[in-house]
């Protein structure tokens, strides 16, 4: 018998108000304030956003000496910069002074950055080089203790030209919290002949009004999309690959596309993340086609049998904020617990021919543009799952599709099939785990 009754609750006894997740044999639920709570979102930026890495940006972004570019970590923001050597660093975007934000554009080259408020200036490694009016008699004293400059965020790291910062300097190796996320961010890059991705643009940003989380359980969710995208999927049916699809949700019958759809194995990480994995079936037809000097070369260079990894299609959501699906890389940022934003910066496969790089982008815009359908589609329903949290008589939300069917490898890590909702209960596995530790 299921351990929770039908309203998804253990009933009252043994009410736990901090308590936002709950298992069972058979069962998996998640409470309302998860998603609602203003005390929880407060705990989610101490708790999660600022215990663990958290990614910030791309080395395509600040290519050069004095690059540098605004991101987050959570709420926080910071400014991710690259200095005369050439190395990484990042420095929370906040004058030492009184507060102001030092950068408000999204990137830019100089070797300082001066405050618009008082105009302190900082070099491009943070240190303080200048106050005005420092020694007038109305200034600063002689016991005045000059601050050193902005505050640095103490870890940040690359792996293959993802940019990863962390508040927490005893926070785990990043491989090790990447785990099988690493391999997704391997077979994207691995895409390129010369193993590069470089971002084509500003990113496409749109503000939803819902909480952070319906986006990392959304891009990874393979149950909603013939329901939630029907409009555009009935466009599929009729007109197929005349869109313009370059491999990206080629069109069909619906049955056929459900059937498409529900192929492939989704991983669900101990590390919080969701990763889709499905080969590509039409190798011949690549290999033949009009690309076929680009796909000879990508087969020769990996490999028969990880070449038709690399080009099929996969996603992942990897926790806490950043998504990659198709030919984008997607960040979400918490603003309140109702409202978040969202960026999808579209990027080119260094090496592949040029019309094929301009075709994904195509594709891209087709769905995820500010025209485009899915995009509109997915924002209203995180709208309207936030208006449905409202009514409070009900308080557990029901995620157990395909529990009984994944299994739990020797990684840690929980298989499943694409339709399952394996990759939503690994995001709030380790979701669970970090808000509950002291």
């Amino acid at each position: 018998m299921n351990a929770f009754d039908n309203a998804g609750s253990l009933g009252a006894e043994g009410e736990n108000r901090d308590e936002l997740v709950r298992t069972a044999p058979h069962a998996f639920r998640v409470h309302t304030r998860a998603y609602t709570d203003a005390e929880v979102f407060a705990r989610e930026q101490k708790q999660i956003f600022g215990k663990i890495w958290v990614y910030v940006g791309h080395e395509s972004e600040i290519p050069a000496a004095y690059d540098w570019k605004t991101s987050h970590i959570g709420t926080q923001p910071i400014i991710v910069t690259r200095d005369q050597e050439g190395r990484l660093g990042a420095f929370l975007n906040r004058c030492a002074h009184r507060g102001a934000s030092i950068c408000r554009e999204a990137k830019g080259n100089s070797k300082s950055f001066t405050c618009p408020y008082h105009a302190w200036t900082y070099g491009i490694d943070g240190k303080l080089t200048g106050i005005p009016y420092h020694h007038e008699p109305n200034g600063y004293s002689e016991h005045f203790q000059m601050p050193e400059g902005l505050y640095r965020i103490p870890k940040v790291e690359s792996y293959r030209g993802f940019i990863f910062a962390s508040l927490n300097s005893k926070v785990q190796p990043l491989l090790d919290q990447l785990g099988t996320a690493k391999l997704m961010i391997d077979r994207r890059v691995e895409r390129s002949p010369v193993g590069e991705l470089v971002l084509r643009s500003v990113p496409y940003v749109a503000r939803f009004k819902g909480n952070w989380k319906f986006q990392s359980e959304n891009i990874v969710d393979g149950y909603h999309f013939i329901q939630t995208h029907y409009a555009f999927v009935k466009l599929q049916e009729k007109y197929q690959d005349t869109t313009g699809d370059f491999g990206v949700h080629k069109g069909a019958s619906i049955s056929e596309m459900r059937k498409h759809r529900i192929q492939g194995t989704v991983y669900g990480c101990p590390q919080g993340h969701g990763i889709n994995f499905r080969r590509a079936a039409n190798i011949d037809d690549l290999v033949t086609g009009e690309y076929a000097d680009y796909h000879k070369e990508l087969r020769a260079l990996r490999g028969e049998e990880e070449f038709g990894w690399i080009i099929g299609t996969n996603a992942a959501s990897i926790f806490p904020n950043m998504g990659m699906i198709h030919q984008q890389i997607r960040t979400w940022r918490p603003v309140s617990p109702d409202v978040t934003e969202v960026r999808i910066y579209l990027y080119d496969v260094k090496g592949a021919p040029d019309r094929l790089n301009e075709g994904w982008l195509r594709s891209q815009e087709r769905f995820y543009g500010p025209a485009g359908h899915g995009m509109a589609d997915d924002v209203e329903m995180f709208a309207v799952n936030q208006q449905g949290l409202e009514a409070s008589a009900m308080d557990w939300l029901i995620l157990d599709r395909g529990i009984d069917q994944e299994k739990l490898l020797d990684n840690g890590d929980y298989e499943g099939m694409l339709s399952s909702e394996t990759a939503q209960r690994a995001f709030w596995r380790r979701y669970s785990k970090l808000m509950e530790q002291a």
